[in-house]
């Protein structure tokens, strides 16, 4: 069997012209060399060099060899150097999974193009799901990272980290009486207590509708939900369509823009809506770290240090 030692021999001993000289620079005696060289012509069944008083000079055969080794040998050094850069996160893939709500903060896709800016020979994979999605997803190895609302419970090696949060707001239909006459500082959470909401719920219960109903309950009222839409955009078409009234992220105003009306809570009620980078501390590559720095310079640049969720 033709090995890449055989191609680097051949390699050698063409350019050196001698045996003894190419045994040197492979770090080996001649002997050694020479039953490699005769192994591998007899293996291939041809003759690679004529044997001279003066040194070795190739055959047609060992001609055409040297042209394959020289070929075959630049082809694996550039192997070599295209797993090392994958290795130190210059080059490969990342996959990236999010929430199309946590998406809509403009820090995230500033993220994303920042680091493809940084990292051009990393493909961006980009995988939109919710929360209980995306858990599956980084259990199975198909995204390396993703950005959710809800913090995911306690699994083992899924780290959770706090990287945004951003205020609340009302969303109404653009006829309700709130919209029509939206009361300057702010709506409270008890001035809606007899309205509809129409909520998004996370399979967990540390996701936005706990926060939401936890705070009505805060405010003496529990929410008359009439209905759970499967995610927060499908929320915001419900509201829309006059079914209710709802709370989003800040972030979400830009949706339905003309069908809705969007109402800030009043500085008393601190509803925040809140964005995790989660992702699994296994095959932590070079380009994985570097997203998650970057996701932690974003934390930092917005809101000071990055913090755990608690």
């Amino acid at each position: 069997m033709v090995e890449l030692r055989h191609f680097r021999a051949v390699v050698v001993i063409a350019e050196e012209g001698n045996l003894t000289r190419a045994a040197e620079r492979l770090g080996i005696q001649q002997p050694p060399l020479t039953r490699m060289l005769r192994s591998c012509e007899e293996t291939m069944g041809v003759q690679l060099f004529e044997r001279h008083a003066k040194g070795m000079r190739l055959t047609a055969a060992g001609r055409s060899m040297l042209k394959g080794a020289y070929d075959i040998l630049d082809r694996v050094d550039e192997t070599v150097e295209d797993v090392r850069r994958v290795v130190r996160g210059e080059s490969g893939e990342l996959s990236v999974g999010f929430t199309n709500s946590a998406m809509c903060h403009p820090s995230l896709p500033a993220v994303l193009g920042h680091f493809r800016e940084s990292w051009p020979d990393v493909t961006l994979s980009l995988t939109e799901g919710n929360s209980s999605q995306l858990l599956g997803a980084l259990r199975d190895d198909l995204v390396d990272v993703a950005f959710v609302r809800a913090s995911i419970p306690d699994v083992s090696d899924v780290m959770v980290e706090l990287i945004l949060e951003e205020p609340m707001v009302v969303a109404v239909p653009r006829a309700h009486p709130l919209a029509l006459n939206p009361p300057a500082e702010g709506l409270r959470l008890a001035d809606l207590e007899n309205e509809d909401f129409i909520l998004y719920q996370s399979q967990y219960n540390n996701g936005l509708y706990k926060t939401i109903v936890d705070a009505c309950l805060g405010a003496g009222f529990m929410p008359n939900i009439r209905q759970k839409g499967p995610q927060l955009m499908a929320a915001l078409s419900l509201v829309a369509g006059g079914l209710g009234i709802s709370v989003v992220p800040h972030s979400m105003q830009q949706h339905h823009a003309g069908q809705i009306t969007y109402i800030p809570l009043s500085s008393r009620t601190a509803l925040t809506a809140p964005v995790y980078l989660v992702y699994r501390s296994v095959r932590m590559t070079g380009a994985k770290l570097y997203f998650i720095h970057q996701a932690r310079q974003m934390r930092t640049r917005l809101f000071g240090t990055p913090k755990m969720p608690s």
